[in-house]
């Protein structure tokens, strides 16, 4: 009897045949068993990538006032700066926020589109980029955004005890100001106040005036007039008094006032007085004037009596001037001097006896300058033999007897008041920012940096030792 199966039973015992033959043990296959079909392949989907925009999509303002994004910003230097970026969409906050901003600022979203900074008035250079800024949504991509904010009619004062100088090479000061004024300027000996003025170089208009900086109090000088400038120095004695010295000698209190006109310095020295450097009692005070015969005047500061040394010290460049040092008793004066106008390498240094108007000694060899040391030597300033961008220069730490003391390689040397720290100014390719503090006592020696905002807010910041032993930089 033949067993038939309907259409679905057959289908099913096939299936079944299928799957046996499939598990059978593959020794039992014949050589004509069929290839197996190749693995199936995957195709992924392509991703739409992040559409790039330039930083000009990004809203600036400063102050308040709009700018266009990636450019400088000129600001007269007066208050904090505060600076809002507006995006145009919401931001991924972490790819606006890894990107750094100077020590003093601070970093606020307004909301996801709208960022505040704020950066204090006295931080040396208001400036920030940031790069491949990305959306909330992962989108969009912003490029570059960049900002530098200049005070060209300003100048940073900083003043750091020396304890601050060597705990960090990036110091924060214990005080500081932005001082409206880029022309002459002296800080007094207890911080309190600046002296501002018309200083050598190109007119200013600078009126004298005394600044209270804690406040900003300005106070207008009625002595000296303006028209008495450019002064070739301004700052207060040891004993309190304010000296200033333009086409007169004057000499007033420490706040001052009775500020008379003891001395014509343009007739003492028969031109304009370019150099003014007081003696070690600050009872006296040196001038040197851009004229032909290198005579200096020595004023007395209590009864204006002018004695002539005729030295000479002669410029050593049509657009040069001498520099001068004291002996630490005040019996010798060194000066530069030139037989013509040469240039560095023919200078030599010129020691004389003011109270017999005679040279006692000269020192041949070329410098680009002296300047003297509370100890009672002075630096001479010379090449050093090495070229190229940061190249140094020689300092030879020289006594008046003309014997070396000591010798250093930088860009210019300062010693404290106590004469235990030596600062030395560091060169680099950029010719900026750094200084060695030497310890003479202990022979150690720290490195650090004062930041500056560069020549658009008039360069680097001129250190000064105050009589308390810290260190001022405006």
């Amino acid at each position: 009897m033949r067993l038939v199966l309907g259409g679905a039973c057959a289908r099913a015992l096939l299936a079944f045949a299928v799957l046996v033959s499939a598990c059978a043990d593959p020794g039992s296959a014949t050589s004509g068993a069929s290839t197996p079909a190749p693995a199936a392949t995957f195709t992924p989907i392509p991703q739409a990538l992040p559409t790039r925009l330039p930083g000009s999509v990004v809203r600036l303002t400063v102050n308040g006032v709009e700018h266009p994004i990636n450019t400088g910003i000129r600001n007269e230097g007066h208050g904090p700066v505060t600076i809002v970026l507006a995006f145009p969409f919401a931001m991924d906050r972490p790819s606006v926020d890894q990107w750094g901003l100077p020590p003093s600022a601070t970093k606020t979203w307004v909301d996801d589109r709208t960022l505040r900074i704020v950066f204090s008035e006295t931080e040396p250079s208001p400036s920030f980029k940031m790069a491949e800024l990305k959306s909330a949504s992962g989108n969009a991509v912003i490029d570059f955004v960049a900002l530098s904010v200049t005070f060209p009619a300003a100048r940073l004062v900083s003043v750091f005890t020396v304890a601050q100088l060597t705990a960090s090479r990036s110091p924060q000061p214990s005080i500081s100001w932005r001082i409206r004024s880029d022309d002459g300027r002296t800080l007094s000996a207890d911080a309190k106040r600046m002296l501002l003025f018309d200083s050598l170089g190109a007119p200013s208009g600078q009126v004298p005036t005394l600044v209270e900086l804690d406040t900003k109090t300005s106070t207008v000088l009625s002595q000296p007039p303006a028209s008495d400038g450019w002064f070739s120095f301004a700052d207060w004695m040891a004993d309190g008094r304010l000296v200033m010295v333009g086409r007169g000698v004057w000499v007033g209190d420490t706040n001052a006032n009775n500020m008379k006109r003891i001395a014509d310095a343009g007739a003492a020295v028969n031109g304009t007085v370019w150099i003014s450097l007081p003696d070690p009692t600050e009872k006296r005070i040196a001038l040197w004037g851009y004229n032909t015969d290198g005579h200096i005047a020595i004023v007395d500061l209590a009864t204006g009596a002018v004695q002539r040394i005729s030295g000479p010290f002669r410029r050593c460049a049509a657009d040069g001037a001498a520099s001068f040092a004291w002996s630490g008793d005040g019996r010798l004066l060194a000066g530069t001097d030139c037989d013509s106008e040469e240039g560095s390498a023919k200078a030599r240094v010129r020691i004389v006896d003011v109270g017999a108007d005679r040279t006692v000694r000269t020192i041949d060899g070329g410098t680009y300058g002296i300047n003297g040391l509370p100890s009672g030597n002075f630096i001479l300033v010379r090449e050093s033999g090495e070229t190229g961008a940061g190249s140094r220069l020689l300092g030879l730490v020289m006594g008046f007897d003309g014997q070396e003391r000591a010798r250093y390689l930088g860009g210019g040397w300062l010693m404290s008041p106590d004469r235990r720290y030596l600062l030395q100014l560091e060169l680099g390719p950029a010719g900026c920012c750094g200084y060695t503090l030497l310890d003479l006592v202990a022979g150690t020696s720290f490195e650090f940096i004062i930041p500056s905002g560069g020549q658009a807010d008039g360069g680097r910041g001129f250190p000064h030792w105050m009589r308390d032993g810290r260190l001022a930089f405006y």
